[in-house]
């Protein structure tokens, strides 16, 4: 038989060895792809990038995480580093052109991310023998060979390549640079013709998220009465760009003592503010919009949602009104694959909606004061009760429907906090911020026995109502049930939780600010930054596009957090 398309040669790179060691391993512990994403919170796609040598795992704490499931005892980190290492070494620039041995991980990564256009050019950095990083301009047309070359696995067949350092005219203000070494993932090219655009943003997906894109314009800008003022020199070239309907951004730089802070405000906003001064054209942007985790948090969760929600609107919409006859059935569990077609986001909203709407349904017909489960441990499903149109509105109901205050518990592992970016932390803790704004108790458990507890609500040791989509088979498990282990098992949970909570505290402050403690987040920055951007609102910075998503949530949380003291 003939080598399969994925087959992988151990001896040909560390990044092959690596994913055929978390091969061997998984099916050695006797596990399918499917089972070891659900124990390492990612998509069955992902693993299957892991193992095939595409995509290896992106951090250490990912790494780390892998190695813990598949009981590697360390050797998965070993051989990541390995990998790294390469990375770094075909990296490295001396004066002779940069060199990419045959299995440069950042750029074979940068190519996979980059968008189809046949002129735009990949950004990424390389590593002088001073120690000093640049940043390499590689044509997507051709790929840079000198010495060892590149292989076609690498580069998935791309053409011989070229490239130059890009200079500081290419990028005066050091956005690209500092864009890049924030925030593991993102991806910036520069086209080539550029047509208006500076930059080409690929923002990175997630377990379930797909990635999304933003065009980006920079300019130089100033701090003016506490407000940023960013001049345009060319005003034709900024109106052409603002006019387009693709999502876009205007980035303002401003320099001081030889270092930048950017602050970028939505395209569609930035069009109405485009004023002319003195013979020079200006925007004025709010500083709230300053670009750090908190922001580009805001702005990853939300372009994702929206351009995979907007993607799939009519679809969507009909698949949501075929489905409306399991509303009739006290449970029901939806297979993905009764909304064939639809991309992954679309299942989570449509799972997301349908389990909210079955617990308003079955609150009213529990025996008494429920408490909640939920199953959300990082920011990326968390950002759900911030962003989709129809969170907040059920946690308003549920509230009003309770009558009273109540409990919702999450089991969030320290491996998990971890493994989590900060500006993911963050949106997991406005999220949590959100709830506690409108009188529900958040509790936190560490303990992973929990991990598999479905979302639900329960009447203690009477009755439970079951509602799931979060990390589930399907796109929801929903019932309504008095079936004594069920119920049991689920007040005990709450119990337990509600007995040893990581942030038990007598206040909604204190429980914030425990669980800022324990997701590693500055809490007096965070009542600042929060209390900044609730002053102008969320939609100035990124606004959306399709009609299943909302600000509301964002800019309620934030306005909670800015409101909160600082020393308590």
């Amino acid at each position: 038989m003939g080598q399969q398309p994925n087959a992988l040669t151990p001896d040909q790179s560390p990044q092959h060895r690596l994913g055929y060691v978390i091969r061997e391993l998984r099916e050695a512990r006797g596990l399918s792809m499917r089972k070891l994403a659900t124990e390492t919170f990612v998509s069955h796609s992902k693993v299957q990038r892991w193992e095939n040598g595409e995509r290896p795992p992106g951090d250490r704490g990912e790494v780390e995480l892998i190695d813990r499931v598949l009981g590697a005892d360390g050797l998965l980190i070993e051989l990541w580093q390995e990998m790294v290492r390469a990375v770094s070494e075909s990296s490295r620039v001396s004066d002779s052109p940069p060199h990419v041995s045959d299995t440069p991980l950042g750029l074979a990564t940068a190519v996979s991310h980059t968008a189809a256009s046949e002129g735009e050019g990949i950004f990424v950095p390389a590593r002088l023998d001073d120690g000093t990083v640049v940043l390499v301009a590689l044509d997507r047309r051709t790929l840079l060979r000198a010495g060892a070359g590149i292989s076609a696995a690498a580069v998935a067949g791309l053409p011989t390549p070229a490239a130059a350092v890009i200079s500081a005219a290419e990028d005066p203000f050091g956005f690209a640079r500092n864009a890049t070494e924030n925030w593991s993932g993102l991806r910036l090219s520069r086209p080539v013709p550029d047509f208006g655009v500076d930059w080409q943003a690929l923002i990175p997906g997630g377990r379930s998220m797909l990635g999304s894109q933003v065009s980006l314009q920079v300019h130089p800008a100033r701090i003016e009465g506490g407000r940023v003022i960013v001049s345009i020199p060319d005003q034709r070239r900024a109106e052409e760009f603002l006019a387009r309907p693709n999502r876009s951004l205007l980035v303002g730089a401003v320099s001081t003592e030889g270092a930048s802070t950017f602050y970028a405000l939505d395209g569609r906003a930035a069009r109405s503010k485009l004023t002319k001064n003195g013979g020079v054209y200006e925007v004025v942007a709010p500083t709230a919009y300053e670009l750090d985790d908190l922001t580009y948090g805001i702005l990853w969760a939300v372009s994702n949602y929206d351009d995979a929600l907007q993607a799939d609107d009519q679809p969507l919409a009909e698949t949501r009104n075929d489905l409306k006859a399991y509303e009739r059935l006290s449970a029901s569990a939806v297979s993905r694959e009764a909304a064939p077609g639809l991309n992954t986001v679309a299942h989570m909203w449509l799972g997301s909606d349908f389990c909210a709407r079955h617990i308003l349904r079955a609150l009213p017909g529990l025996p008494e004061l429920p408490a909640f489960w939920t199953r959300e441990q990082q920011g990326e499903e968390a950002s759900a009760w911030l962003i989709f149109d129809h969170k907040y509105p059920y946690l308003r109901e549920t509230t009003k429907a309770i009558g009273s205050t109540s409990t919702r518990a999450f089991c969030i592992p320290e491996n998990v906090v971890r493994s989590s970016p900060r500006h993911e932390r963050i949106l997991l803790f406005l999220a949590v911020a959100l709830m506690e704004s409108l009188g529900i108790h958040a509790q936190f458990t560490a303990d992973p026995a929990y991990e598999t507890v479905e979302g639900f609500v329960v009447a203690p040791d009477k009755e439970a109502v079951i509602a799931n989509w979060v990390r589930g088979d399907g796109m929801w498990h929903v019932d309504v049930t008095a079936r004594s282990s069920i119920v049991r098992e689920f007040t005990i949970a709450a119990r337990d939780v509600d007995a040893d909570s990581l942030t038990a505290a007598p206040t909604a402050a204190g429980r914030l600010r425990a669980l800022a403690q324990y997701l590693d987040l500055p809490w007096s920055w965070l009542i600042q930054r929060c209390g900044q951007l609730a002053r102008y609102g969320s939609s100035g910075l990124i606004q959306s596009r399709s009609r299943l998503i909302s600000p509301s949530g964002m800019d309620a949380a934030c306005a909670y957090v800015g409101s909160l003291p600082a020393d308590r």
